[in-house]
């Protein structure tokens, strides 16, 4: 028969950060264990006392999280190289049947621009576009007919570069963007691929998530 710990143990390791809250000492103990109480009263079925509920989670063998937390912190040494670029513009279209024939010529047109810089994410209803300044009079004479949703200037870009392994850590993107948003800084858009991670946002920010990343690689 499962005593209260084991299914603290099954509905918390559903939840990993709440665990590592738990293990930091940052997580109301009291607290949680009002809110899980119901669901643990219905998987014992019977009611239990808050006080037993308090000590089983007190009890938990977090060994886990510790693994999980050298993991992150091992991916977070290896960050490589931290690279601004300043100087962008972010659009976005909805999407039509002539929106890919334009972005195929302003990114042709781009290429060709040994200093241009874009990237393009497209969702299921809109595209979104970031590109540097000085070809914002081009794009937006392409992108003439097409339908603007909205557009945010004075940009700029930090793009990190992560560890081959980074796929298969669990919580690195969460890790970098908390510590980022735990300054108060907005970010306008993510942009990822297999070992990069790029984020947007406002010139004024840039000198503070900067340090904040850089603080974390050393």
């Amino acid at each position: 028969m499962k005593t209260i710990k084991d299914h603290l143990t099954e509905l918390l390791k559903e939840e990993p950060f709440l665990l590592e809250g738990i293990n930091d000492g940052i997580i109301n103990i009291s607290a949680l264990s009002r809110k899980i109480m119901p669901e643990i009263n219905k998987l014992t079925g019977k009611k239990n006392n808050k006080n037993a509920i308090i000590m089983a989670i007190k009890r938990l063998e977090l060994e886990e999280v510790k693994d999980h937390k050298r993991t992150l912190q091992r991916s977070i040494k290896k960050l490589g190289d931290i690279t601004v670029r300043s100087g962008l513009s972010d659009y976005t279209f909805k999407n039509s049947k002539s929106l890919e024939h334009n972005i195929s010529k302003i990114s042709k047109e781009i290429l060709e621009n040994e200093f241009g810089f874009h990237t393009i994410s497209k969702g299921i209803h809109e595209t979104t576009i970031i590109i540097s300044n000085d070809m914002n009079s081009r794009l937006k004479k392409i992108m003439a007919n097409e339908e603007t949703l909205s557009f945010i200037d004075d940009l700029s870009s930090i793009s990190v570069q992560l560890p081959k392994e980074s796929s298969n850590v669990p919580g690195l993107y969460y890790f970098l963007l908390s510590q980022i948003a735990w300054k108060g800084i907005s970010i306008t858009e993510v942009i990822s691929t297999t070992n990069e991670f790029t984020i947007i946002l406002k010139n004024k920010n840039v000198g503070l998530a900067f340090e904040t990343l850089m603080k974390l690689k050393n």
